[in-house]
């Protein structure tokens, strides 16, 4: 379960607490615990700056704490801040991410070999870089004739979504229905544009029929062995 550290401050040193912040980063390489940082300034006052730190937990967080850069360098920043620094500690409880929530729907689709049409933009635009060609397609009715054309229905064995500051990332791998089943395996890179899915890049590494998939494991368990 994630933890949110949340510094509150104001500042006319901004640009010198970023380059504290990228020294401590550079000397706390390979140690430091922290996953991620953002700092965001007030609209309505330039002075008021919010930092929103990201650990895997509070016991992260302590370690990170604990560093001795972090105790290092909080004199040099505390120097640079107007007043008081205010702190607030956060335990995550639940979260609704829009991007993980589109990939669903798309893992739906795929296995129907239909777009909800709600779930994209009207210019969706599809691209499919597979191992003898390119496909370019655009629009929800031109993907789903596309998936049709490919097999009526896919059964997903691996569907391993990051999420993207624009979308996410998935790693999968699905066997097709049909007259002839094959295994594909592949990554995608999609955009969520406004909530809606506004492109997806499928890049396939293969697509086997049983004859041909017996034969790469075959020859992976004899590399293997050796």
């Amino acid at each position: 379960m994630s933890f949110i550290q949340i510094e509150d401050l104001h500042t006319d040193h901004i640009a010198e607490i970023s380059e504290l912040g990228d020294q401590w980063r550079r000397d706390t390489a390979g140690r430091r615990t922290l996953l991620s940082d953002r700092v965001y300034v007030d609209r309505n006052d330039p002075s008021h700056y919010v930092a929103i730190n990201e650990f895997a937990s509070y016991e992260s967080a302590m370690a990170n704490s604990a560093l001795p850069e972090t105790d290092a360098i909080a004199a040099r920043f505390a120097a640079l801040v107007t007043g008081d620094i205010s702190y607030v500690d956060l335990d995550l409880v639940a979260a609704h991410d829009a991007r993980t929530e589109a990939a669903d729907v798309l893992r739906q689709d795929l296995e129907r070999s239909a777009l909800t049409p709600s779930a994209y933009t009207d210019d969706v635009l599809f691209e499919g870089m597979f191992p003898q060609a390119l496909v370019r397609v655009t629009g929800p009715d031109a993907v789903t004739a596309l998936l049709v054309e490919d097999a009526p229905a896919r059964t997903i064995e691996t569907w391993d979504v990051q999420p993207t500051p624009n979308g996410f990332a998935l790693e999968y791998s699905w066997r097709t229905t049909g007259e002839t089943s094959y295994l594909s395996v592949g990554t995608v890179l999609a955009t969520v544009t406004d909530g809606r899915i506004s492109r997806i890049l499928c890049t396939c590494a293969g697509s086997w029929d049983s004859a041909a998939e017996a034969a790469i494991v075959g020859a992976v368990t004899a590399g293997s062995a050796s």
